[in-house]
């Protein structure tokens, strides 16, 4: 799955002289929480709800409520949006945009194409993949098997399931905090206790399911 295949196309932006009180009337009535920053068509900026907040908390304390709309009517969006803009472009996939957000701690990442602006890809968008990815929409049961060392575990582990009468939805691997290597699978039953019960017939260990 690439990236322009979950962004969002129709994206909310603002100009550097738009005022932070039209900048929250946006995003409330949008149901947004960023907004790119172009000026003459090129992305300058961008701007979260976290940013807007921020914004709005510093001089609340200190001001009568008069002078504090006066001066969110004077802030512009130049004076807070965070620059330079970390942009991905279309054809990335997803994970390495997640990766990309993950380590940058950022929530979104405006997608750009020969330097337009086409798209925004925001956690949400990704969370919801990967909810779609596992399975996790459909009443169904998540196993958690550890693999270990064993060479072609996951195919063999893949085969003892199905020969259990019991359909796959979705597979992933992944290295656990402990350290081991394990298959995180969905099934397509609210009981997997045929399939758990022939894993555990070959050696696997398989932790606590999960139904939902």
């Amino acid at each position: 799955m690439l990236v322009r295949d979950v962004m969002q196309p129709h994206v909310v932006t603002v100009t550097p002289p738009t005022t932070l009180s039209e900048a929250v009337r946006l995003t409330r009535q949008r149901g947004i929480r960023h907004l790119p920053v172009l000026e003459g068509g090129e992305l300058v900026g961008i701007v979260s709800d976290r940013d807007l907040k921020r914004a709005m908390a510093s001089p609340a304390t200190s001001l009568e409520a008069h002078e504090l709309t006066s001066l969110l009517d004077r802030l512009t969006m130049a004076e807070i949006m965070t620059r330079p803009v970390m942009t991905v472009a279309p054809p990335v996939p997803v994970e390495e945009a997640a990766r990309v957000m993950v380590r940058e701690k950022i929530s979104a990442l405006p997608v750009t194409e020969e330097g337009r602006l086409v798209g925004i890809v925001t956690e949400t968008d990704v969370l919801e993949l990967f909810v779609k990815a596992m399975g996790a929409g459909e009443p169904s049961s998540r196993l958690d098997v550890v693999l270990g060392e064993r060479r072609s575990a996951l195919a063999e582990v893949v085969r003892v399931v199905e020969e259990a009468g019991v359909l796959i939805a979705s597979i992933m691997t992944l290295v656990s905090r402990a350290g081991l290597k394990e298959a995180v699978i969905r099934v397509a039953t609210i009981n997997p206790s045929p399939a758990v019960k022939a894993l555990e017939a070959r050696g696997y260990a398989v932790r606590q399911p999960w139904r939902g």
